[in-house]
């Protein structure tokens, strides 16, 4: 980042900081479409609120992409929304936001276009550019410095989305998954069933997952077995593209800066994950690493073990998160 966009991005902070101070509202929110061919996704602008006296404002702008499952734009589970948190936190630190309702959870079993097939382009990657191409058209957004941050799924499809863009300013990879889908699911359901007052049928369903896992990994072979259903209800198409797509090796050779977080409570993408990215990356020059001793993985503190109980609980996303996040953005690590 140039020496001129850093002068400007602290002045821009400490508008803000003034702002802050005086009472006022340091953000302002504006209805969205991301649209991608005929899909259409309902999304949220979020700028900072700041009097700029040349009547012109430049931000740099985070795109928030969503983890797996149909999320919405906040990506709301229980009282919690993480993204929500997110975009006004980062609004406040000088920053504009977009997050958009996912495809899956607008068009639901109609998401698949016609002559293609369900993969992590259709369900993610594909509106994830849409929505980059929307921010290079807002006139309050600089061109030159989006991001795109991306949590669990998301983050892990990250650098595909770096990788198809060219041009993205960086990325950041909150609690990203490193690992397939396919191993990321045996390991979660075999966590969940040795926590205390699990039903013996749960941890029969996982003796099944794991049967359906070590059958999928033969697919494509003769020791293959159709009768065998494939994980999670999901077509042959979206496990073959979680088998041949590598995050790691991806991200690897991009050359923009990239930003990895991780919560050490997390259960869902683990410390595993986290230490096959540094494996990954720790030479390359433009990554950087950062880990939470007391976050689960939607962001939320606690100690000992997290557990999905944590979920139903309101916790805000902690500053220091979106500090560290604004910082990245900012040029200032």
């Amino acid at each position: 980042m140039n020496i001129i966009m850093h002068i400007r991005n602290r002045i821009l902070l400490l508008l803000l900081l003034l702002t802050a101070a005086t009472g006022m509202s340091a953000q302002e929110e504006r209805d969205i479409t991301v649209v991608t061919d005929s899909f259409r996704m309902p999304g949220t602008l979020t700028l900072p609120k700041v009097a700029d006296n040349s009547g012109s404002r430049k931000f740099p702008c985070v795109i928030l992409v969503h983890g797996s499952g149909p999320n919405d734009r906040d990506e709301t589970i229980g009282p919690n929304k993480p993204f929500r948190d997110l975009a006004l936190g980062l609004a406040e630190r000088g920053i504009a936001v977009i997050r958009y309702d996912k495809r899956t959870f607008v068009y639901r079993a109609k998401s698949v276009p016609t002559g293609r097939d369900i993969d992590y382009d259709v369900e993610t990657v594909d509106d994830a550019l849409s929505a980059v191409s929307l921010a290079k058209s807002i006139p309050e957004i600089s061109a030159d410095s989006i991001y795109v941050l991306g949590h669990s799924m998301g983050g892990m499809l990250a650098p595909r989305i770096a990788e198809r863009s060219g041009q993205l300013a960086g990325i950041i990879i909150l609690s990203g998954t490193a690992r397939t889908m396919a191993d990321i699911i045996v390991g979660q359901y075999e966590y969940l069933t040795s926590l205390p007052g699990v039903p013996d049928a749960a941890k029969q369903q996982v003796e099944e997952i794991k049967k359906q896992v070590a059958n999928l990994k033969k697919i494509d072979t003769a020791d293959f077995d159709g009768s065998i259903p494939l994980p999670l209800g999901l077509p042959r198409s979206y496990w073959l593209f979680d088998a041949n797509y590598n995050a790691v090796n991806t991200a690897a050779k991009l050359k923009i800066p990239i930003y990895i977080l991780q919560g050490e409570r997390d259960y869902q993408v683990t410390m595993d994950d986290y230490r096959k990215w540094q494996e990954g990356l720790s030479s390359n020059k433009n990554v950087s690493f950062k880990t939470y001793p007391t976050l689960n993985h939607i962001l939320q503190e606690g100690n000992g073990m997290s557990t999905p109980q944590e979920y139903i609980k309101a916790s805000k996303v902690p500053d220091y998160v979106t500090d560290d996040i604004a910082s990245f953005v900012h040029g200032r690590m």
